[in-house]
Parts: structure tokens; C-alpha cells; sequence
């Protein structure tokens, strides 16, 4: 439910003064008018709270009593929204919305050069797999999403195709003999047909594979050199490094990121955002 403020304040000024003709002449209006606006109010809140009637004194129903502290708490509240001052530190975050592996990579950089922007607005980051996020873009949740590309949508603003590469630690690269150990989130299924097409295509790898729930346990146990997995090319920090030649593994295909973001309100700031997101993608291909 949703409340005019009109109403409240017409009533609010009835209690006050105790007089429909008095509250009229107070908004500079007349006295059918404050008559009909707490109908309205009575009406929407279905509680009784003025008593009236010919002969009657002007006086506040219990109820009438009980809602009159939370009318005036809603008008203070209203006139400290009016009176505040605007400024920057009033702008409205974007909410960014990108997985982890991106996130420690190449997030950073681009909200770095996001935040040297003209009228750059604050952000904030939140982490989810990539259809997840879409849906919080549908949703209205997050404004911005830097993901592996969903298909078509009306949000789509930029595609690009990335190279994946064999990933691990230099120890685990020069002590893996025979069975390459393998570690893939459960649900990755995109990255995994890439690498078994990959490995099967050159019929010499024998696996093991360890799947894990939670991404940053995956790159826990690969960063502690026990796996190797495969991540975008640009998404390769220390301490992992790509050991594709170094094992000898077949050539990875490539995968398409796609940057989408809502329309509407904010535009200049979302696509600043979106121009840094795709700045920090093509640099570090």
C-alpha cells in the first residue's frame, strides 16, 4: 500500500488543529477538499480515524490517535528527503554483478580506471555463476554484468571471443607424470567439454578429475598446486600460470564473454562502466 503524502498531511493538520475549516485555510485549500482527503486516507488504511458529524466536536478515534504517530514520523521523514542537500555522495552505486575468476583478474583494473571517469558513480561487485547473474539483471538486481555469454538478449552490449589456457602452479607443472589431475567446479560444464574435447581429440592424456561446489575452493586447490584446470587466458594471475606447452596439452577453443547491462536511468555512468570492462578485457588478450 501505498500512501499520498497529501492525505497524511491533511490529516495530520486536522489533528492538530481540531478543525476541518482551520486545516483547509492552513494547505490553502477548502474545507470539502481536507472532508474528502481523510475519506481517502480512512479508506486506504480501512481504520476509522476522525470522529465528526454535525453538532460533533472534531476529535481523533483511538485508532486515529495510534496513526498520528506514524503520519507525523512519515512527514519528518519526507521533509529531511526534501531538505537534504544533493552531492555526490548521494549518487546511487552501480551494482556490478561478474563470477570470481573475473573478478580476481580483471575487475580490479577496470573499476580502477572506472573510478578516474568524469561523474563516475560508486560500485559495488557481487559474485555469482553467469546465468545466475543474468537473471539478477532481469531482475533488476545488478545494473552492469560481465559474463560468459548468455545468447541474445536486449542487454547485450559487447561480445568477444577469449582464449582458454591450461592452468596450475610451476611446481605441480614439473612434478605431474602420467595422469593429468583435473579440478572443475560441479556445474562448469562449458569449460569441461572444452578441455575433455581437447584431450580426447589428441587420444595421449590419461585423467583424474576432482570436481568442487565452490569456486574459490577450486582455485584453492589448484593455487596449491594438487590440479590443473582450465580458466580464460586473461584470468591467469599468480601464482598460477598457464602450462599448456610446458605439459605438452592440446590447444584449448575459445570462449565468448559478453558485457550486458540495463537500460534506463543512469546511462553515461553504465556505459563509462561497460567501456572500462571492455578496455581491461582487450588489453590483456
Amino acid at each position: 500500500m501505498t500512501l499520498d503524502l497529501k492525505l497524511v498531511e491533511s490529516f495530520a493538520t486536522v489533528a492538530e488543529t481540531l478543525s476541518f475549516s482551520t486545516a483547509a485555510e492552513r494547505l490553502n485549500t477548502v474545507q470539502s477538499a481536507i472532508s474528502a482527503h481523510i475519506r481517502q486516507l480512512e479508506s486506504q488504511v480501512n481504520r476509522p480515524l476522525v470522529e465528526r458529524g454535525r453538532g460533533k466536536r472534531v476529535a481523533l478515534t483511538k485508532e486515529g490517535m495510534e496513526f498520528l504517530v506514524q503520519a507525523n514520523r512519515l512527514l519528518a521523514f519526507a521533509d529531511e528527503i526534501a531538505r537534504s542537500p544533493v552531492s555526490v555522495g548521494d549518487t546511487p552505486p552501480l551494482r556490478l554483478g561478474t563470477n570470481i575468476t573475473f573478478a580476481l583478474s580483471v575487475i580490479p583494473g577496470a573499476l580502477a580506471a572506472y573510478s578516474r571517469e568524469e561523474g563516475a558513480a560508486p560500485v559495488t561487485v557481487r559474485t555469482a555463476r553467469s546465468h545466475v547473474l543474468l537473471g539478477l539483471l532481469n531482475n533488476d538486481e545488478i545494473d552492469v554484468a560481465m559474463v560468459y555469454d548468455q545468447g541474445m538478449h536486449s542487454a547485450r552490449r559487447w561480445t568477444t571471443e577469449i582464449a582458454l589456457s591450461w592452468v596450475a602452479t610451476e611446481t605441480l607443472a614439473e612434478t605431474v607424470r602420467g595422469t593429468l589431475p583435473l579440478a572443475f567446479l560441479e556445474d562448469a560444464r562449458d569449460l569441461r567439454r572444452h578441455a575433455f574435447f581437447a584431450l580426447d581429440q589428441s587420444g595421449k592424456y590419461d585423467t583424474s578429475l576432482m570436481t568442487h561446489h565452490d569456486p574459490i575452493g577450486m582455485r584453492a586447490v589448484v593455487a596449491a598446486g594438487q590440479a590443473i584446470t582450465i580458466l580464460p587466458t586473461i584470468a591467469v594471475v599468480t601464482p598460477l600460470t598457464d602450462v599448456g606447452r610446458q605439459l605438452d596439452l592440446p590447444k584449448l577453443a575459445t570462449l565468448p564473454v559478453s558485457i550486458y547491462a540495463t537500460p534506463g536511468t543512469t546511462e553515461k555512468q553504465k556505459k563509462a562502466l561497460c567501456d572500462c570492462l571492455r578496455s581491461a578485457l582487450e588489453d590483456r588478450r
